[in-house]
């Protein structure tokens, strides 16, 4: 089983994308005009990859009261403290929406949480630069701390990059290494 966590700030987009991962019936990403319903804590979704990996994706909500949970989420531990089946976290996807000015300081504090704190090589993440509007012109540089991720940009219309994208990091995450992954 595959442990990848999909984190970032609040109202990015990473609900919709993980719903959108899990499911491959779903023809589209969401909806930039849907009401935003946040996520409480963590949901797992488990399913299986186009190539085969077992996946369990948590889907970290992006507001900071649930701090106190992190610990549990990256290194798999039921809430009464005992270890859980579930593997340290193997790759983390982080989504941010550059629309909003605080996300580019926000998702560094994400990557410091999930990906540094977790010992993680910076092959081992994937940032989505999630745009709402698909017509905003993307930034050319992502934020100094995910220089050495791997960084895309996307908007909810973008489901064939997305999945794709997907697919490569979690031939990365399986195999150990970069696994063909670029900054693209």
């Amino acid at each position: 089983m595959v442990k990848l966590l999909i984190a970032g700030p609040k109202q990015a987009g990473k609900t919709s994308i993980a719903n959108f991962l899990s499911d491959s019936s779903r023809a589209k990403i969401g909806d930039a005009g849907a009401p935003y319903e946040p996520t409480a804590g963590c949901r797992i979704l488990e399913f299986d990859a186009s190539n085969g990996a077992s996946v369990e994706l948590w889907d970290v909500s992006g507001d900071q009261q649930y701090e106190s949970c992190w610990p549990a989420i990256t290194q798999g531990v039921t809430s009464l403290g005992a270890p859980s089946s579930t593997s340290p976290v193997d790759g983390v996807i982080l989504v941010y929406n550059p629309e909003f000015p605080t996300h580019d300081t926000e998702v560094g504090l994400w990557y410091d949480a999930f990906v540094k704190n977790c010992d993680l090589p910076d092959s081992k993440c994937l940032v989505f630069t999630h745009r709402g509007d698909p017509k905003g012109g993307f930034r050319s540089r992502p934020p100094p701390k995910l220089e050495g991720c791997v960084v895309h940009n996307t908007t909810f219309s973008s489901t064939m990059e997305i999945r794709e994208h997907f697919e490569n990091f979690l031939q990365g995450a399986v195999g150990g290494g970069g696994g063909g992954m670029r900054r693209k």
